[in-house]
């Protein structure tokens, strides 16, 4: 499925957005799964260090700011960092409307309708296991940002019945595909939940329309094409489909050790 990430104000796309439509027997496909970051300026605070990695703030170890400000994307110039204020210390089970609603590293970025904190990250260790991996490029539409990490995707379990690791009310945990330097990688991420279930159609424009699948659904074809149908997602052993099979891709989908598929 499709995921963009747009940075508002500065009109950036977070790259970790791609397209993720697995090959073979199913294709995922997102459609209009598209994902504005929220981000918005609030009253910067002067560096209080200058033996920072970069200037006037380091984002990726939060260097040169109040600690109660944050060094977050530069909206003047959209090139590195900036001290800018924190007015809720969000996490990544927290929605936010501006970057002061994140805590020190951690951006505000999101749907249209519906945006959350995500962390800031230099490697994998830093984000959750063992789905959560630093994979998600913040870019300007083209290319990453200078000075600026990329974020975590999510530690999510998309077959889960329990929704842990995303904003509780209105999400849900998917399945996509992240750019990195050149290479894709599958992710479990958050997402505004739609109300399909097993066999709804989410079929929007020709594409399949992951917004319209619930929490454990995965909008998805066998054909190659329309149509597009919610279905379960689930893992291979794991039991979550009854009396269906776990139809896995073509091209295996792994996310953190484990491989995904969907009920048909």
């Amino acid at each position: 499925m499709a995921r963009s990430w747009l940075v508002l104000g500065i009109v950036a796309v977070a790259a970790g957005c791609a397209s993720a439509r697995h090959s073979g027997d199913i294709d995922a496909s997102g459609g209009d799964d598209v994902i504005d970051a929220v981000i918005t300026t609030g009253p910067d605070a002067p560096p209080d260090a200058n033996n920072c990695a970069s200037q006037p703030c380091d984002v990726a170890t939060q260097c040169g700011c109040a600690l109660d400000h944050a060094c977050d994307v530069d909206l003047s110039d959209v090139m590195g960092g900036a001290c800018r204020a924190i007015d809720s210390p969000g996490h990544e089970t927290d929605t936010c409307t501006s970057l002061a609603d994140c805590d020190r590293g951690y951006v505000c970025i999101g749907g249209a309708t519906a945006s959350s904190c995500k962390k800031y990250c230099t490697s994998n260790a830093d984000c959750g296991s063992p789905r959560g991996q630093c994979v998600i490029d913040v870019s300007d539409g083209t290319t990453p940002i200078p000075g600026i990490p990329p974020v975590c995707s999510s530690n999510c379990d998309p077959a889960s019945p329990t929704l842990t690791g995303c904003p509780a009310t209105g999400w849900k945990c998917g399945i996509f595909t992240a750019t990195h330097m050149g290479t894709d990688y599958n992710i479990a991420d958050c997402a505004v939940a739609g109300t399909g279930v097993q066999g709804t159609v989410c079929t929007g424009g020709g594409n399949g329309n992951d917004a319209l699948c619930g929490q454990n659904f995965l909008c998805t074809t066998v054909t190659g094409g329309a149509p597009f149908n919610c279905r379960r997602i689930c893992t291979v052993g794991g039991g979550q489909c009854g009396g269906l099979q776990c139809l896995t891709f073509a091209t295996p989908v792994i996310i953190g050790g484990t491989e995904y598929g969907v009920c048909n």
